[in-house]
């Protein structure tokens, strides 16, 4: 990759946050990683740059994962949304089709599995359905 890959994660849980951010930085210096508490910042952060990967949490206070992916698709259809929820996946595989979100996992993720889904939805930005098909 020879361009700066941008990064942002929206969790309402500043350890996840934490945890994160400091797992994805260790990419390497090619990539910056944005962390914010809302889908509204999240929003904000969108329209003044565009971002390789935004990985969101389902479960928040001012706006919903959901919410927020089909607002960022408003701004950008192709970009590459990851979903992250201590709630289960189960419930929202339909939403996720829909809304072509690469894949969704559930929380608590090693720091190893971070970096492997990052790593790989990057590579495959252009088949986001791919994904979701293996986990059903």
């Amino acid at each position: 990759m020879s361009r700066h890959t941008r990064i942002l994660i929206v969790d309402d849980d500043e350890r996840v946050l934490f945890v994160m951010r400091g797992a994805l930085m260790r990419l390497g210096a090619s990539y910056e990683v944005v962390t914010v508490r809302r889908g509204g910042e999240a929003l904000e952060e969108f329209r003044k740059g565009p971002f390789d990967l935004v990985i969101t949490d389902l479960k928040m206070s001012d706006m919903d994962g959901i919410e927020l992916t089909k607002a960022i698709r408003a701004l950008d259809s192709a970009a590459v949304v990851v979903w992250i929820t201590a709630y289960g996946c189960q419930g929202v595989r339909a939403a996720a089709r829909e809304l072509s979100v690469y894949c969704c996992r559930d929380k608590p993720l090693e720091i190893a599995d971070i970096r492997q889904i990052v790593l790989e939805a990057l590579e495959s930005a252009g088949s986001h359905s791919e994904e979701l098909e293996k986990q059903e």
